[in-house]
C-alpha cells in the first residue's frame, strides 16, 4: 500500500505502520511543508525487495537505504545513481508476476545454529511500481531544484 501526503496538514494521511517514507526538500533541514509532502510504502515484502535493490548503492556511492534508518541523499552523483537504481528496479519489477515470494526472516528457534523456519511474504508488483514511480518523481524534482531526497525508515 502506498499513501501520499497532501500539502494540507489537516488532510495528511499517515499509515500506522510503514516501511519507507520518502520526500524531497530544498535544503538538508526540510520545512514542515516539505516534510509533510511525501510518499509511504506499507509492505514488509516490498521493502525487503527494495533493500536488495538499493543495497549496492552503499558500496558504489555511499547511499544506505534500509527500513531501520533514515538517509538524506543529495548531490548530482548520488541522485543520478539513485535515479538509475529506481529505473532499473522498475524495469525488473515490470517483468515479474503480479505477486512473488520474498524471504523476510526466520522464526525464532531456541536450538543452536538453527535459524528456524523461513518466513515468506508475497510482494506486489503494482504496489512496488506505484511507490517507485512516486519516488522517481521525487528524485527528479530534487535533481531539478538541486535539493535533497529524504528516505525515512519505517516504524
Amino acid at each position: 500500500m502506498v499513501k501520499f501526503n497532501t500539502m494540507n496538514h489537516a488532510a495528511r494521511i499517515r499509515p500506522y505502520s510503514f516501511e519507507f517514507y520518502v520526500f524531497a526538500s530544498q535544503s538538508e533541514v526540510p520545512t514542515e511543508e516539505e516534510n509533510e509532502c511525501g510518499i509511504y510504502l506499507v509492505g514488509e515484502a516490498e521493502a525487503r525487495h527494495l533493500e536488495q535493490v538499493f543495497g549496492p548503492l552503499y558500496l558504489s556511492v555511499g547511499i544506505g537505504i534500509c527500513t531501520s534508518d533514515d538517509e538524506i541523499i543529495f548531490g548530482d552523483v548520488k541522485l543520478a545513481a539513485l535515479s538509475n537504481a529506481i529505473e532499473e528496479a522498475i524495469r525488473d519489477i515490470r517483468e515479474r508476476p503480479e505477486q512473488w515470494q520474498i524471504l523476510t526472516g526466520y522464526t525464532h528457534e531456541p536450538r543452536p545454529n538453527d535459524p528456524g523456519e523461513a518466513i515468506v511474504r508475497m510482494a506486489s508488483r503494482s504496489r512496488l511500481l506505484e511507490f517507485l514511480d512516486g519516488v522517481n518523481a521525487i528524485v527528479q524534482h530534487a535533481r531539478a531544484i538541486k535539493g535533497y531526497v529524504h528516505f525515512g525508515g519505517g516504524e
